[in-house]
């Protein structure tokens, strides 16, 4: 069929974002703002008894019932086959008091077009579906374009849609029959879409919300003067459960894309200035995957997700397959990937971006629209200093929302965050029923402190006495903790504070080169720091067979060498884990608690090694550069199991002074 485009006066701005997709060999656009989010179906649509043919059946997507209509059944009348293979995808759409999808052969893209390509007359447009279902045609760079009309489309199947039961709040359990089953075909030969992850199996669902094309904002709000937050508890509560959520749903679909278990801190709420940001990825020399994705509506926010460089170049090779030939272990920066490496990345910070936004417009009952996401590959301080310029343009101040994850199988760690900003706070509050109390005060720029130099670190007896308390009240609350897990008396000594050579240090840790299991973890906050936890090989075995209940050891092959983490059985191997953590956490937030600041732990990452190789840890793993450190040491004795442990703070330098004036301040 020949159509000639026949342009009325459509309201909107200069230009349409739309969503391309595809339909055998047609592509038709579909105007975003129509659209929620997009979905894998795979074989989660059931059918429904006595619908008319083009209702390929209903999906439950967490918890709500979305009816379903066949584009290609719209087009090709005469055809039954709904074309369902992995490449298919359903659009959930805003439809009224309605739950609607449309499902089509592929989706190809979102983008802009000028409005004026529709305007020209006398545009001959061939094509198959019929003239009550186009909206619009044109011509863009030699592709003719059809935009579809929804309304024509979804208002014959409205009596239907009640009768199958797809009103909003309705959620209705439909007969199940066979399930339309998801062809191994690939679609024909046509102009592919970017080279991407391969596709998930069938009970892989994942849920993407649309990203629009990227924009630049001819109005970004000026930087106002800098800014004092304070955020009530229930404040707090709230942002830290929307990281929760967030995190949760985006965590899941990374394990189900990976299938690997992921482990997950607690989330943490902070506020920081941007002399600060740098911090909060790890030492400002360690290698980073930044990959963030802009949210612009209803707001302006970043989420962020930053992963170890060479661990995820791994998982991005295993990801991208044969297709690409990167080599993980001498990637540097995005010169060193190819295409398809781009792709994968690009495509896995969209799905974890994607299920972190769709969590939150679930939560806030709202939509949100987020950008394609961008990565940088980096120093975690070029991270920081790329972001600072990025978000001053919209604040003086960050609020973080922090969850922390541990791939373990992978040696990966990562971070997820959500910046928002000012606004965006607000209307989280005003949507979730909390009264609107933020205290945003104007407030001078103070100087950063310079960074502290351990050659000239000289210090009083006064700063000595406070650190060791730190070491005191630190390993003391740990201690505690431990002694609550194995039902145990628990005893520390007095903390020693001392400036060491790392390496000559880690060699008096272990004598006679006995194995030690070594759990560290990375501070971050208003100051830095690496707090360790290390115990002999055997008394670690001893203690986790208690935490596990297993006191003859019959879950553990005793006569199996233990040389590395994953020799233990994954029972073991968790409590450890689990084990460094709480013991980390608490000495932690015992010396937050002291001081009045708020200081976050990363997930605890775990070693077997002997002391000669702990400064090599040290040194490659936590990022610990200088030879020379300030160290405070506190022994742990079980008694009763003759046990003895060690306790490590190892503060950072760089924001060593910053404890320090907490310090004083506390004990003034």
């Amino acid at each position: 069929m020949m159509i000639e485009s026949n342009y009325e006066e459509y309201e909107s701005e200069e230009n349409i974002n739309a969503v391309i997709v595809k339909i055998q060999d047609e592509k038709y656009l579909i105007e975003v703002e129509k659209v929620k989010e997009i979905y894998v179906p795979g074989e989660n649509i059931v059918p429904v008894p006595l619908s008319e043919k083009s209702i390929v059946g209903v999906i439950n997507i967490r918890g709500v019932i979305y009816s379903i209509i066949s584009l290609r059944h719209n087009i090709y009348a005469e055809s039954i086959d709904y074309g369902l293979n992995e490449y298919s995808r359903i659009l959930l759409l805003e439809w009224g008091n309605l739950n609607v999808a449309i499902l089509v052969d592929l989706v190809i893209g979102v983008r802009e077009f000028p409005l004026s390509i529709f305007k020209h007359q006398g545009t001959i447009v061939k094509t198959n579906i019929e003239f009550k279902f186009i909206k619009l045609t044109g011509v863009f760079q030699e592709d003719p374009l059809i935009l579809l009309d929804l309304d024509a489309i979804i208002q014959p199947y409205i009596k239907s849609f009640e009768k199958i039961g797809g009103k909003k709040g309705e959620v209705t359990t439909p007969s199940v029959l066979e399930k339309p089953k998801v062809l191994p075909k690939k679609p024909k030969k046509q102009a592919k879409p970017k080279k991407s992850i391969k596709p998930r199996k069938s009970d892989e669902e994942s849920t993407v919300i649309i990203p629009q094309s990227p924009k630049i904002s001819s109005k970004l709000p000026k930087a106002s003067a800098n800014l004092k937050v304070t955020l009530s508890d229930d404040h707090k509560d709230i942002l830290k459960e929307m990281g929760n959520i967030g995190t949760g749903n985006a965590v899941t679909a990374l394990s189900r894309l990976i299938k690997k278990k992921i482990d997950v801190t607690l989330t943490d709420v902070g506020i920081i200035s941007f002399d600060q940001l740098a911090g909060q990825f790890g030492g400002p020399k360690e290698k980073v995957c930044g990959i963030f994705c802009h949210i612009n509506k209803p707001s302006q926010s970043t989420i962020l997700n930053i992963f170890e460089m060479r661990p995820l170049m791994h998982l991005i090779a295993t990801l991208a397959g044969t297709d690409s030939k990167i080599e993980p272990n001498k990637v540097k920066t995005k010169s060193d990937l190819d295409e398809f490496a781009i792709s994968t990345i690009t495509e896995m910070g969209n799905i974890m971006a994607g299920h972190y936004a769709s969590a939150l417009a679930d939560l806030l009952e709202t939509k949100i629209m987020i950008d394609i996401p961008e990565f940088t590959m980096s120093t975690a301080g070029e991270l920081g200093d790329f972001l600072t310029q990025e978000l001053k343009s919209i604040a003086e101040l960050v609020i973080i929302i922090k969850t922390s994850i541990k791939i373990s199988d992978l040696k990966l760690k990562g971070m997820f965050f959500l910046i928002p900003d000012l606004t965006t706070l607000k209307l989280f509050f005003k949507k979730l029923g909390i009264e609107n109390t933020l205290v945003i005060e104007e407030t001078k720029t103070e100087k950063a402190p310079e960074p502290f130099d351990i050659d000239t670190l000289n210090l009083s007896e006064l700063q000595r006495d406070a650190l060791q308390e730190v070491g005191n009240i630190g390993a003391g609350n740990a201690a505690n903790a431990l002694a609550q897990m194995i039902n145990k008396r628990v005893d520390i000594n007095i903390p020693l504070v001392e400036m060491v050579e790392l390496d000559e240090f880690a060699k008096s840790i272990s004598k006679k080169n006995e194995k030690i299991l070594v759990a560290w973890s990375n501070i971050v906050g208003k100051t830095r720091a690496t707090v360790l936890t290390m115990f002999s090989l055997s008394d670690a075995i001893d203690i986790t067979s208690i935490i596990v209940d297993d006191s003859s050891k019959k879950k553990i092959d005793l006569r199996k060498k233990i040389l590395k983490v994953d020799d233990f059985p994954e029972l073991y191997r968790s409590a450890m884990s689990e084990l460094g953590h709480i013991l980390g956490s608490h000495y932690v937030s015992a010396i937050g608690d002291l001081l009045g600041i708020r200081l976050m732990t990363e997930p605890p990452d775990m070693s077997i090694d002997t002391g000669e190789q702990l400064f090599k840890i040290l040194k490659e793993e936590i990022g610990l550069l200088k030879k020379l450190s300030l160290v405070i040491t506190t022994s742990v004795i079980i008694t009763d199991i003759k046990i003895t442990g060690t306790f490590l703070y190892i503060p950072n330098l760089d924001t060593f002074q910053e404890m320090l004036d907490a310090l004083l301040n506390f004990y003034s």
